[in-house]
């Protein structure tokens, strides 16, 4: 994360938010407006729109041959995604994650940048669609939007245990997209069936059910994919609000990578079921540091979002 001017409540806490300058705000205009030509339909066509990015054909193809096996070993976290990277003491007691190989509801998000390949976390979420996963805004669109991007649940040591389904999506919140409100750091991609399934995703793995205004401070499950193993990382653990708008929690070991993991009250590990209420992002997009992890608060813009993803 670059530097900034430090914001009076948030500089009682652990960093500074960095502050996003006009010439950011225009060069993203400029982009939206660009991509409105290439399957990107302009926020504020009804109120409370998203920005939505549908992948063609084409596309989607493409990024279904690009993913092999080699190229998923060799994907790093994006450079924006410093989780991790500073370091403080942290509190005394907090709990530590454990490594296992995953459940069908959560998987690494593959995408790239230019001919940088990264991975985040994503988690499939109920729909009427049955085709909906939910990441964190950051990780697929950061002034232009990421590309041959695909997600493989349950993912762990190179396997793909439910296929990998390329997205054919994207929907971000208006606000991100302008201005990259930290409040608003969740995204929302439709996939397409993977090879050899024919059916929508949900109906394979199940899905998370989407917590909308619930209480800040619940009894979480947090699950991610970072940089420092092959499988993911699980922790039992307690959210609670950071500021409004902002949910925190603390488990060790939550590094760059786990960017879009879900918060998940009531979780059952048989089959990775569950209430999302957040995903790891939002204010510094996600933390610096490994053992505070941060996500934008699940209200009325998230349920905007959702229902345009499920609608659309």
């Amino acid at each position: 994360m670059t530097g900034g001017t430090c914001m009076s409540r948030r500089a009682t806490r652990y960093r500074c938010r960095a502050v996003i300058s006009a010439l950011a705000v225009a060069a993203t205009a400029a982009t939206m407006l660009a991509a409105g030509g290439a399957g990107a339909y302009p926020a504020g066509s009804r109120p409370g729109a998203g920005l939505v990015r549908a992948v063609g054909f084409a596309a989607r193809r493409s990024a279904r041959t690009f993913w092999t096996r080699s190229r998923m070993a060799a994907a790093t976290p994006a450079a924006a995604d410093s989780k991790g990277g500073a370091s403080a003491r942290a509190p005394r007691g907090i709990p530590s994650p454990t490594r296992f190989d995953g459940v069908p509801t959560v998987g690494a998000l593959f995408y790239t940048t230019g001919t940088a390949k990264h991975f985040c976390t994503a988690s499939v979420v109920d729909s009427d669609a049955r085709d909906l996963i939910l990441t964190a805004a950051h990780c697929v669109y950061t002034g232009s939007y990421a590309g041959n991007i695909e997600f493989v649940p349950g993912y762990h040591d190179g396997l793909q245990p439910y296929g990998a389904w390329v997205v054919k999506t994207i929907y971000v919140a208006a606000g991100w997209a302008r201005s990259r409100d930290p409040d608003l750091d969740f995204a929302f991609l439709s996939v397409a069936p993977a090879d050899g399934a024919g059916l929508p995703i949900q109906q394979l793995t199940g899905g998370l059910r989407l917590g909308i205004n619930r209480p800040y401070r619940r009894p979480v499950e947090v699950i991610g994919y970072n940089n420092t193993g092959r499988r993911p990382i699980k922790c039992a653990t307690h959210s609670f609000e950071f500021e409004p708008g902002q949910l925190e929690l603390y488990c060790d070991d939550y590094r760059a990578g786990t960017s879009g993991g879900p918060w998940i009250v009531r979780y059952d590990g048989r089959n990775g079921s569950g209430l999302v209420i957040g995903v790891i992002g939002g204010y510094e997009q996600g933390g610096d540091y490994a053992w505070a992890s941060y996500s934008a608060y699940l209200g009325r813009p998230a349920l905007d979002l959702y229902r345009q993803a499920e609608g659309h």
